[in-house]
């Protein structure tokens, strides 16, 4: 079985500054090293921008280096990156104009309406087994959506976060 995990550039090999873990210690990201290492053993990785940004509120010259610059970073490491997934789930058809522009294949993080609008579901420390299973199966409909609500609470939390780390 393959996975895909998507890469925020600029966070390689830098500690995360704005979550705890459940052991209250501060996490690092991956490595370089690490990545090459994962790669190599059959893991795919894509693009989740270069620093984590809402794309859909950058002007165009930003967008595009948060897409390609990410994409070129990845390529020059691990020799291909077909794949984004949108910060926060943010995407709008200027942000999908570009996504394609730079040579994108599949964008993560849509309505599901085509291969630059994949839907992605997140998967967090408070998900049980149940929860897990709604996401994936979209049923029953009504705690689908309320999984959905939830989801985009945190994201938004997490937008704050983001707003106020550290590089």
């Amino acid at each position: 079985m393959r996975a895909l995990t998507f890469l925020v550039v600029d966070f390689i090999d830098k500690q995360n500054t704005w979550d705890i873990s459940v052991t209250g210690k501060r996490v690092e990201h991956l490595s370089w090293s690490q990545i090459i290492e994962m790669h190599a053993w059959g893991m795919e990785f894509g693009s989740h921008s270069m620093s984590h940004r809402n794309l859909t509120r950058l002007n165009n010259d930003h967008l595009k280096y948060e897409l390609a610059e990410s994409k070129t970073s990845i390529e020059k490491m691990l020799g291909s990156c077909r794949c984004v997934s949108y910060p926060f789930n943010r995407v709008d058809r200027t942000v999908q104009r570009v996504t394609k522009e730079c040579g994108y294949v599949y964008g993560f993080g849509g309505d599901g309406s085509h291969a630059l609008s994949l839907k992605k579901e997140a998967v967090y420390i408070t998900d049980t087994p149940w929860s897990f299973g709604i996401k994936v199966s979209e049923k029953p409909r009504s705690w689908y959506l309320y999984e959905r609500f939830v989801q985009k609470v945190i994201n938004y939390f997490t937008i704050t976060t983001m707003l106020t780390r550290k590089a």
